[in-house]
């Protein structure tokens, strides 16, 4: 593929933007009682329920789940001491380790979904059917209605995994990917917000992220694998993805007893009835 480094570039540099923007306003860390969590959208929604909980439970607690700024903005917020916690997709590389004593937990899993609007009236794609949908033109789905793929250029685990579906949608996407006008998204958020304003959009998202918020969005079966927590843990559904906390050393007393709450009985049930698979 050769594409010019700057349009490869391009979708890094405005998520490093929106990281920027969300973070520009925030204090640094000071001892008020309060842990600040923020990261990927993923992670966002089933945050937001959990620190609900734990606000309810601990007397004088402050839990704030900013907005959806990417695994990657989250961790290096981690790192300068704008946020306690990082939620993440990935583990932290090398160099984000080199910079700080981060400390790693996988607290749950989630199916990896390609998701749409429940208004069009779809449950269901077969992968040479969702390869098609990735073509050039007026692509429409099987009941006629028109369709419009929204890309995640910036999240290359996301395109890697989709492609995985099989040969031809990996196919497919590498030729959207060079394809002028294209929609695209930069974060898990992003994309589930134009699943719900443009009319036949549809992209990957994660069952957490939909059912945690609510959004009003079909988590579709592929090749009659349908995305579910059970079926993710049973096997019967093969796509997922990780989800890690991740807090730097000066992390305090409160930012440690939320992560216990999240590894908690309690935590763990609040998590599986929106969309994550705890082991």
């Amino acid at each position: 593929m050769n594409t010019p480094l700057f349009a490869l570039l391009r979708p890094a540099l405005r998520l490093a933007g929106l990281a920027a923007i969300v973070f520009a306003s925030m204090p640094a860390s000071s001892a008020e009682p309060s842990v600040r969590i923020g990261g990927t959208g993923s992670g966002t929604g089933g945050m937001q329920v959990l620190a609900k909980a734990f606000m309810a439970q601990t007397t004088g607690s402050t839990v704030v789940v900013l907005p959806a700024v990417g695994s990657a903005g989250g961790i290096s917020a981690v790192i300068d001491g704008r946020l306690d916690l990082a939620l993440s997709n990935r583990q932290p590389n090398d160099k984000e380790l080199a910079q700080g004593g981060l400390t790693t937990i996988e607290y749950a899993r989630t199916p990896f979904v390609v998701a749409l609007h429940r208004n069009l009236e779809i449950t269901a794609l077969t992968s040479d059917q969702l390869a098609a949908l990735y073509g050039a033109g007026a692509v429409v789905f099987p009941n006629g209605k028109r369709a419009r793929a929204v890309l995640r250029l910036s999240d290359a685990g996301d395109t890697r995994l989709l492609a995985s579906f099989s040969p031809a949608v990996g196919a497919a996407l590498e030729a959207a990917s060079i394809r002028p006008g294209m929609l695209n998204a930069n974060t898990d958020s992003e994309a589930a917000d134009m699943i719900e304003k443009t009319p036949g959009a549809f992209a990957v998202s994660t069952l957490a992220l939909i059912q945690s918020e609510a959004r009003p969005l079909t988590a579709l079966s592929i090749d009659g694998m349908r995305p579910s927590v059970e079926n993710l843990a049973s096997g019967a559904y093969p796509y997922y993805k990780t989800l890690y906390l991740i807090s730097g050393s000066a992390a305090g007393s409160q930012a440690k007893a939320f992560v216990a709450f999240v590894q908690s009985d309690a935590g763990r049930k609040l998590l599986t009835a929106n969309g994550h698979w705890v082991r």
